[in-house]
């Protein structure tokens, strides 16, 4: 039982067992099953997406491109492990670091052939 919302009477004699919600096994119910006129907290957000959209703007500087790729990874393993926000930043973050290490990688090509 814990903190599964459970539909039913857990336990009522000539009931079925009590319905468990999929997915609210890390879900606190006072929370989000609060009543009306409350609102249930924001999830908070991932630390390593703020760090992969920081790293992908900063991307003009060789080798900060592979801090936001990398970033922008973990961010997106720990959004679906924990539930928190910054899917999007994470995705801007990772996108913009591909393009940032794809441009430097073409930087250092033209001039190694220029060369």
């Amino acid at each position: 039982m814990g903190q599964d919302y459970l539909v039913g009477a857990p336990g009522a004699p000539g009931q079925p067992p009590a319905f468990r919600f999929p997915g609210t096994e890390e879900v606190n119910p006072a929370e989000v099953f609060a009543g009306p006129g409350y609102t249930s907290p924001a999830p908070p957000s991932s630390t390593w997406a703020r760090i992969a959209v920081i790293a992908a703007v900063l991307g003009v500087v060789p080798g900060i491109s592979l801090l936001a790729v990398v970033a922008g990874h973990l961010a997106l393993r720990e959004i679906g492990r924990s539930h928190m926000s910054g899917r999007g930043a994470a995705l801007a973050g990772l996108a913009l670091g591909y393009i940032g290490v794809a441009v430097w990688l073409l930087v250092a090509l033209v001039w190694s052939i220029a060369s």
